[in-house]
């Protein structure tokens, strides 16, 4: 008893003088009566959650929220405090702060809360009232429930977790190993190329974009969660392989900023000169007849949301080409 008498004075503590209003438009009363109506609104027109108050002793109902230290499990917080995701059948919205559920039915066209709109949906936000009082010293949280308007439905199940969010955002990315360019070009760009054993190959992206070479950033949103991924192309191997035999004689890995390599050109070098980044010299490329260049990238995505971050492996993306090589003796008659 005390402890409910308790609750009651820090309400009216926040409607008396120092509390800060929410940002969104409420039709809130000055202090909740006793919640006993039957869902959508009790006895005295304030909004419920199954004729149950956050904060009442009994069931919290259905739902996560005790876990998901590394995203992978839906955890939901109101201020310092964990509480469960879905609470009487209302799913909690982190970015409102309180527990919503679609009043049904809803209030006739000419109350206030519809503003004129004839579409849409009234929906009780119903903060989680053991945890508001908690913090009642800062001020921070209004304790009291309200209606709102907005255009789509409440969620009726909780969403996915931080760690589904990212895999989603990281399957938007579309990540892969990019386009070959090399010196000689490839026999797919050009046929009749052919490049002279113990001259520097040159490897780089052909193709540059935020999903072959990086950075790039996605974003999911879903049931008031947002979670963020950046990918960055940490490095790519590249091999040279015998065409005929099969036989792999050369390796090479670009990490970092050289990962991408830079693309050949008589402005950048009209000698013999390696790539300055990416590639291999003239004694590595020992070898004539078709050779097959494999690049192999391996991408880093790391993401944040919902209060946890994490990694996220990435298979590694590869593509081949055919360079044709000549002995510069045969090539000269």
């Amino acid at each position: 008893m005390l402890r409910r008498v308790a609750r009651v004075l820090a309400v009216l503590m926040l409607f008396t003088g120092a509390a800060v209003a929410p940002t969104v438009a409420t039709s809130a009363p000055a202090v909740a009566a006793p919640c006993t109506g039957n869902g959508g609104t009790d006895n005295d027109g304030n909004v419920v959650v199954d004729g149950q108050c956050p904060g009442e002793d009994g069931d919290d109902g259905d739902g996560g929220g005790d876990g998901g230290g590394d995203g992978s499990v839906r955890e939901c917080k109101y201020g310092s405090h964990v509480i469960p995701c879905m609470k009487s059948g209302a799913v909690y919205n982190s970015e409102r702060g309180c527990y919503m559920k679609l009043i049904s039915p809803p209030p006739p066209k000419d109350d206030k809360i519809w503003d004129g709109k004839t579409e849409g949906y009234i929906v009780a936000c119903v903060p989680p009232e053991d945890e508001c009082l908690d913090d009642v010293e800062n001020y921070t949280y209004l304790c009291a429930p309200f209606r709102l308007w907005q255009e789509d439905p409440p969620p009726t199940e909780v969403g996915p977790s931080p760690l589904e969010l990212a895999e989603r955002a990281v399957a938007r990315m579309q990540l892969t190993m990019g386009e070959i360019g090399s010196t000689p070009p490839s026999t797919e760009v050009d046929g009749a190329a052919i490049g002279i054993v113990g001259m520097p190959v040159w490897l780089w992206v052909s193709n540059p974009a935020d999903n072959t070479t990086g950075p790039i950033t996605r974003s999911e949103t879903d049931g008031g969660l947002t979670v963020t991924a950046d990918g960055t192309l940490s490095r790519i191997e590249w091999t040279l392989t015998d065409a005929d035999t099969g036989t792999l004689y050369a390796r090479t890995t670009c990490a970092g900023d050289r990962a991408p390599g830079t693309p050949w050109s008589e402005a950048v070098s009209n000698d013999a000169r390696p790539s300055p980044t990416c590639g291999f010299d003239g004694a590595q490329s020992h070898r004539s007849g078709n050779i097959t260049v494999t690049g192999t990238a391996y991408w880093t995505v790391e993401w944040a949301g919902g209060g946890v971050t994490g990694t996220i492996d990435v298979p590694a993306q590869t593509r081949e080409s055919t360079l044709a090589i000549g002995e510069a003796q045969v090539l000269v008659q």
